[in-house]
C-alpha cells in the first residue's frame, strides 16, 4: 500500500517541491488556505465575491502534465500591467483569437472558452459605476490571471469550489490520485486577522504578509482596524452603541453598493473598511520591513471584523486523520499554514493515530519573512502546537500535552539562517533532520537530498 501523504501549504513556495512530493507517492492531498486576498484575487473578491482561489489555482497549474502544455500556458497566463493592453488581451482570449489558443485542441478550447465567456458576462453584470466616487465595481483586468477567472467561472456555474477544482483537474488531465483540497469548501469569502503583541490588529492576509503599499503604516491602531459598526445600519441586531456620528455620505455610498451586491450572492451586506482596500498591486519581496511587533495569534474574521472559528471541510480532516505523513511545508507560516491548523477539526485530525505511527514533518523556512522575523525553530514548532490545541478546544476536545503528537520531525537547512536548537527540540521528542542547501547562499533545500531523507522518514 502506497504512503498516504498530506501537504499543508500555501501556493508559491511549495510549488517548487511538487516534483519531490510526487516522486514519493501517488496518494497525495494538497490542502491549501482560501484567505489570500492579494493580487488579482482581490479584484475577483471585490467584484464577484467568493473564496480566494489564487493559491489553489497556482497548485493546480503546477500539477498540469507536460502533454497539456498549451492549457498550462493559458491557465497560468497573467494579463498585462497596463489596463488598456490587459483589456485587449482579455477580449482576444474570450473571443478565441489570442495566440494562447493555438496549441489547445478545438474541443477543449470550446469547453474552457465557454466558461471564460460566462465569467466575462458575470463581470459585466456586476459592473456598478456611479456618480458617487466611492461606488466603482468595474473589474480591473490588469494583472488578472486567466486560471483564476476560469476557476471562478466554474465555481459560479456549478455552485461548488470542490466541484470546480474537480472539473479543472479533468480538463487538464491532472492525475486523479492527487487531490487539491481547499481547507474550507465554500462560496463565500473568508478573511484572517493578526493580533500583535503590542495589541494592534492587522485585518486581511495580504495586509499581514505583503501589503499593497510599503509606505503605509502597518499596523494601524486598534481603534482604526476595528471601527464601530454604524448604528443606523445594524442597530437592531448588533447592540453596538455608536459613540461618534455616522457620515451620511458613507451610509449612502456604502449601502447603495452593498444592497445591490447582496443580490449577486457571495458578497456580504457590510465589509470591514480594511478589507475594501485594494491589494492588486501588492509587494512581495525580501525588502519588506518586518512587522513592528511580533504576531501573537492569527484568527478568522467575519466581514464585520469579528472573530469567528469555521470548521475545516470533512474531506480535509479525513485526509489528515488517515494520512501516514503530514507535511507542514515551506512558505508563510502565519498566513498559509496557521489558517489551516486553527480550523475546527484539524487539530484532532493531526493528532489522530491510526494503525501505525503517523509522521508529522515541519519544513523550516530557509530565511525569515515579514511575519516571522525574530522567531527561531523552536517558535515555529510552538506556534503549530499551540494553535492545534486551539483547534482542539474550539472543537470541544481535551488538550494534548505532548508536542510530538503534532510535530514528530523538523527538517532544516544546513547552516540555517533561522536558529535551530537541536538539543532543545530533541528533548520534546521531535527528531531533527538536516538537509543540504541547493547551492551556497541559496535558501532552498537540495531536491535530491530532501527526497532521500523524506523517503527514509516517510516511507518506512
Amino acid at each position: 500500500m502506497e504512503t498516504r501523504i498530506v501537504i499543508l501549504s500555501g501556493g508559491t513556495a511549495t510549488n517548487d517541491l511538487v516534483n519531490t512530493f510526487n516522486a514519493l507517492s501517488t496518494q497525495i492531498n494538497y490542502v491549501l488556505p482560501i484567505s489570500d486576498n492579494g493580487g488579482s484575487t482581490s479584484e475577483i473578491i471585490r467584484v464577484i465575491g467568493g473564496p480566494a482561489i489564487g493559491d489553489i489555482r497556482s497548485r493546480l497549474t503546477r500539477l498540469i502534465p507536460e502533454h497539456q502544455l498549451g492549457l498550462k500556458d493559458l491557465l497560468s497566463f497573467r494579463l498585462d500591467a497596463d489596463p488598456k493592453i490587459a483589456r485587449l488581451q482579455w477580449n482576444e482570449i474570450v473571443e478565441g483569437t489570442h495566440q494562447l489558443w493555438s496549441n489547445i485542441p478545438l474541443s477543449t478550447k470550446e469547453i474552457v472558452r465557454s466558461f471564460l465567456v460566462h465569467v466575462h458576462v458575470e463581470l459585466l453584470k456586476r459592473t456598478r459605476i456611479s456618480v458617487a466616487a466611492s461606488i466603482n465595481k468595474s473589474f480591473r483586468f490588469e494583472l488578472a490571471n486567466v486560471g483564476n477567472l476560469f476557476l471562478t467561472a466554474v465555481r459560479l456555474f456549478i455552485g461548488s469550489l470542490d466541484s470546480a477544482i474537480e472539473l479543472f483537474t479533468k480538463v487538464t488531465d491532472i492525475d486523479h490520485k492527487i487531490g487539491v483540497l481547499p481547507c474550507i469548501n465554500t462560496n463565500f469569502t473568508y478573511h484572517i486577522g493578526a493580533l500583535l503583541t503590542n495589541g494592534a490588529i492587522i485585518t486581511g492576509q495580504s495586509q499581514i504578509s505583503h501589503p499593497s503599499s510599503v509606505s503605509d503604516i502597518y499596523p494601524p491602531p486598534i481603534h482604526e482596524t476595528h471601527p464601530l459598526t454604524p448604528t443606523d445600519v445594524l442597530s437592531v441586531n448588533s447592540g453596538i452603541i455608536l459613540t461618534h456620528p455616522v457620515s451620511e455620505e458613507w451610509i449612502e455610498s456604502d449601502l447603495d453598493m452593498s444592497l445591490s451586491s447582496e443580490e449577486e450572492g457571495n458578497v456580504p451586506l457590510y465589509t470591514h473598511p480594511e478589507l475594501k482596500k485594494s491589494q492588486l498591486h501588492f509587494t512581495k519581496d525580501e525588502k519588506i520591513e518586518p512587522l513592528n511587533s511580533p504576531i501573537s495569534r492569527v484568527f478568522y474574521i467575519s466581514p464585520y471584523g469579528e472573530e469567528i472559528c469555521p470548521s475545516a471541510q470533512t474531506r480535509v480532516t479525513t485526509a489528515i486523520a488517515n494520512a501516514d505523513v503530514v507535511i507542514y511545508s515551506i512558505g508563510s507560516l502565519m498566513t498559509s499554514i496557521v489558517p489551516i491548523i486553527i480550523l475546527k477539526g484539524v487539530g484532532r485530525a493531526i493528532a489522530h493515530q491510526h494503525v501505525g505511527s503517523k509522521k508529522l514533518i515541519l519544513f523550516l523556512n530557509g530565511c525569515e519573512d515579514r511575519e516571522t522575523h525574530g522567531l527561531v525553530a523552536y517558535d515555529y514548532i510552538r506556534i503549530i502546537c499551540e494553535l492545534a490545541q486551539y483547534s482542539l478546544a474550539k472543537s470541544g476536545h481535551k488538550r494534548i500535552k505532548e508536542w510530538n503528537r503534532f510535530v514528530t520531525h523538523l527538517f532544516y537547512m544546513e547552516d540555517p539562517r533561522i536558529e535551530v536548537d537541536v538539543h532543545k527540540i530533541l528533548s520534546l521528542g521531535i527528531e531533527c533532520v538536516r538537509i543540504k542547501r541547493q547551492a551556497t547562499n541559496v535558501d532552498r533545500f537540495d531536491a535530491q537530498d530532501l527526497q532521500e531523507h523524506l523517503r527514509n522518514v516517510a516511507c518506512v
